[in-house]
């Protein structure tokens, strides 16, 4: 037999199951939106057009872009399992401890992008040598570039942060973990799928491709960089200023 009370309590928890629904909603649309914006990655891009262009165009992307997944991955949840672990020991975690990891990696990413503006001629003669890579044993090359991108993956970051910060079930981590990575290699597979459909025919369009995206390459890193540190500080601001 159900009282007043009883339905109270039912709509109480219609009330809370919305709040979670919408909830979610929005942490998937936030992954994706910068999973989005992190795939415009200069270097992945890059090197998936080189591998498009030679040997075993098509079996190459996709081995890179395995490779680098499967290590992005993997790195993504050894930090948040860690990070899982230090929210751990705190029994109420704050408002203001999420928004000043916000505010931290904004403001390395800043100081990164602006190490990378001052070096950006480097970063561009590091992508002309990209012609001098095997287009062999790519999911290696994949796994090695996933590799040196990591310490600087900002975007990736500030993704797990979130995360760590929501409060979610761990099969939903992993699966928002996933999704980004699907996101984030997308352009990669795009170009295989191009290759693979248009044949030698899609050597040109790939070759003027790379040509265009070359000479702005270290700018546009930098800038992504930039975008996501501005992002981020502000949100870390406006947080601790709310929560003050």
């Amino acid at each position: 037999m159900f009282d007043e009370g009883g339905v109270k309590a039912s709509g109480g928890d219609g009330a809370t199951f919305g709040a979670r629904d919408r909830s979610m909603t929005h942490l998937v649309v936030l992954v994706a939106s910068i999973a989005v914006v992190d795939s415009l990655n200069p270097t992945t891009i890059l090197v998936a057009l080189a591998i498009a262009t030679g040997e075993r165009p098509v079996r190459g992307v996709l081995g890179f872009a395995a490779g680098f997944f499967v290590f992005n991955l993997c790195g993504g949840v050894v930090v948040l399992l860690a990070g899982h672990a230090i929210a751990a020991h705190v029994s109420h975690p704050a408002p203001e401890l999420v928004h000043r990891l916000e505010l931290g990696i904004g403001v390395t990413a800043l100081a990164g992008a602006a190490i990378l503006w001052r070096r950006r001629h480097e970063v561009r003669e590091g992508f002309g040598r990209i012609d001098r890579i095997g287009h062999r044993f790519t999911p290696i090359i994949g796994a090695t570039v996933a590799a040196i991108e990591f310490p600087t993956a900002f975007p990736y970051f500030a993704v797990i942060v979130t995360l760590v910060a929501s409060a979610q079930p761990a099969t939903v981590d992993a699966s928002l973990l996933v999704l980004f990575n699907v996101i984030f290699m997308a352009p990669v597979v795009a170009i295989a799928v191009l290759r693979s459909v248009a044949g030698i025919r899609a050597v040109g369009v790939l070759t003027a491709m790379r040509r265009f995206a070359f000479h702005p390459a270290g700018s546009l890193l930098t800038g992504l960089i930039a975008a996501v540190g501005v992002v981020l500080v502000v949100l870390g601001v406006v947080g601790l200023t709310r929560t003050a």
